[in-house]
């Protein structure tokens, strides 16, 4: 089981979870607390991690650009592994790179996410009460009594 928490931020409560994030090529390790985002297809990380990691996006290759709700924002990526308790998961990791001093500033407040390239391994509950996330192995999920 992987347990998270859910965070006030700005008047919201959002779910979080922290993991290890390594990047092998740039000799990149660190602790990354992830927004659980189920609408993400992939998980991303945001500015503030890169910069928090020294990560050098001048070394990486571009990737496609990213679209969300604050339109689109250029993007490198990398292979990482990603690290939750004991699941470890390898995936191309998309760095958000955004080049406009604007849009810096904007996205320099949001996140890193935990998509469902990561999720889908899990079940996934939030518990608004104790303020719980737990993401839950599958034998963990196939043993609760659900109708």
């Amino acid at each position: 089981m992987i347990r998270g928490t859910l965070r006030d931020e700005r008047g919201r409560r959002r779910p979080f979870v922290v993991a290890a994030v390594g990047i092998p090529a740039l000799g990149v390790a660190g602790d990354v607390a992830f927004l659980v985002d189920t609408g993400a297809d992939s998980t991303l990380l945001a500015p503030r991690d890169v910069t928090r990691l020294g990560i050098d996006l001048q070394r990486l290759p571009e990737g496609p650009p990213s679209t969300g709700v604050g339109g689109r924002t250029p993007t490198a990526f990398v292979q990482a592994t990603i690290t939750l308790d004991r699941h470890t998961f390898d995936i191309r990791l998309s760095i958000l790179a955004p080049r406009a001093p604007r849009q810096q500033a904007v996205l320099g407040r949001i996140p890193s996410l935990l998509g469902r390239d990561i999720l889908a391994h899990f079940a996934l509950f939030f518990e608004e009460r104790t303020r719980r996330v737990l993401q839950l192995e599958p034998h963990e999920a196939d043993a609760l009594p659900l109708p």
